[in-house]
């Protein structure tokens, strides 16, 4: 249910002057997306009528040691070469206003730029749901890590089978409490990065706020004044080995372990948070405004062993 108080009250005084200004956002945090955006991990390309992910799934099975100087080679043609394909999922966001909202709202009785404000809160209800999608399994053909990363570290993923294919599989451990989080860390870390000194180790984790309080609750105290009138405790940024750890709103207990080689938030470079034409409509005898945001985009993944999860 909505406030009670109208957006057009909200919006505008009757006869006041006001410096126009944003609302105060009440509902939005993106904090996966900026991590994304940060490490690179969203990819801006063409595409075509899908998204495609070329893997090298396997060592040359001819490779052998020889027996002999003259012996002889396998001639099978070498098979090493596979694709993931993935469909492409698409957001859209309506912002609607009438004329009379534009007659209400004229420079003088402002308090906020309405028209502004409209604008904000759709590319701002864009970002907050594919935030709540990346935590996800699918919606509506959007993939999220549910998906990529399960907690068995099996199932089908980009038309191939994790059940059959091992080469596919998600890496992950589970974890009680305080006592043994950072034991399953070590080991899901371990996993991805496959060996001392990997140029794929885990560079970024996201879960929610109290799981990432747990974890940081155990570790050392570190405690420094910052002058002689204040102590400041804790960590403002807190990481696991090689892996910055955000926490989100929409996240949960599962702790995802991911990299931005492997994981990858795909954006059509043409058609990402696009927004539409301003447009004058006449629907039911009301007139009025309207234009849309547009994506088209998926998370994929073009190795699953090196993606994991630590959960309960």
């Amino acid at each position: 249910m909505a406030p009670s108080v109208s957006q057009i009250v909200a919006s505008s005084y009757n006869a006041v002057l006001a410096v126009a200004r944003k609302a105060e956002n009440q509902w939005a945090e993106a904090a996966a997306l900026r991590e994304l955006e940060r490490q690179g991990m969203v990819v801006r390309k063409a595409f075509g009528a899908q998204l495609e992910a070329p893997l090298d799934y396997q060592r040359n099975p001819g490779a052998t040691f020889l027996s002999s100087s003259l012996q002889q080679l396998s001639a099978a043609e070498t098979e090493v070469v596979t694709d993931a394909v993935y469909d492409i999922a698409q957001i859209g966001v309506p912002v609607t206003w009438t004329k009379l909202t534009e007659v209400q709202n004229s420079s003088e009785n402002q308090k906020i730029a309405l028209s502004k404000q409209l604008m904000t809160n759709g590319f701002d209800s864009h970002d907050d749901l594919v935030e709540a999608a990346f935590f996800a399994t699918s919606t509506s053909g959007f993939l999220g890590l549910l998906t990529h990363i399960p907690d068995s570290g099996q199932s089908s993923d980009g038309g191939i089978d994790s059940t059959s294919e091992t080469m596919w599989r998600s890496q992950n451990s589970t974890y009680v409490d305080d006592t043994d989080i950072e034991a399953a860390f070590t080991s899901v870390w371990n996993a991805c990065a496959k060996g001392s000194g990997s140029a794929l180790q885990p560079t970024a984790m996201f879960s929610d706020a109290a799981t990432q309080s747990l974890f940081e609750g155990t570790q050392q105290a570190m405690q420094r004044y910052v002058d002689s009138q204040d102590l400041k405790a804790g960590f403002k940024t807190i990481a696991f080995k090689t892996a910055r750890y955000v926490y989100s709103k929409n996240g949960g207990t599962r702790v995802y372990f991911t990299n931005p080689k492997n994981l990858q938030l795909v954006v059509s470079s043409g058609m990402y948070r696009d927004k539409g034409e301003t447009q004058e409509l006449v629907q039911q005898g009301q007139a009025g405004y309207r234009f849309n945001i547009y994506s088209a985009l998926q998370l994929l993944t073009n190795n699953r062993s090196r993606l994991g999860v630590a959960h309960v």
